[in-house]
């Protein structure tokens, strides 16, 4: 059974891509904003979820504790994938609970390297949710 991912953008062209390139390896769910996320989240367990931080409604910030505050997901692995290149937005992104962090535009590799390094790290060594906040 193929590792689960959430992605949650607003943007179709650019989840297609992205799922384009996770697809082979990964079973990857479409999600347009955090009101959607949390929705399926209530049906399964990701293993992954891609989070950008500009959303319709909820910011990813926002969506990003929704997902830490579910009881049984402070584990789950959140990569924020966004435009904004701000030190700030990082920073706040890494206190909401995310797990890590890209900036658009991203190539295949690095988002597969990021993704493969993240979901190897929650198999090898999972963190307690006191540790999920912590980043550089």
């Amino acid at each position: 059974m193929k590792p689960c991912i959430y992605m949650v953008d607003d943007e179709p062209d650019f989840q297609t891509v992205v799922h384009s390139w996770l697809e082979p390896t990964y079973e990857t769910v479409a999600l347009k904003d955090a009101d959607e996320l949390v929705g399926a989240l209530r049906a399964r367990t990701p293993d992954l979820v891609i989070l950008d931080l500009h959303l319709t409604g909820s910011d990813g910030f926002e969506a990003c504790r929704r997902v830490r505050a579910t009881p049984g997901l402070g584990l789950v692995p959140i990569l924020f994938l966004t435009a904004s290149r701000e030190f700030g937005d990082y920073r706040k992104s890494m206190s909401a609970g995310g797990s890590g962090y890209l900036t658009k535009p991203v190539g295949r590799r690095q988002l597969l390297a990021a993704v493969d390094d993240l979901l190897s790290e929650g198999r090898l060594s999972p963190r307690s949710a006191a540790d999920v906040g912590g980043g550089d």
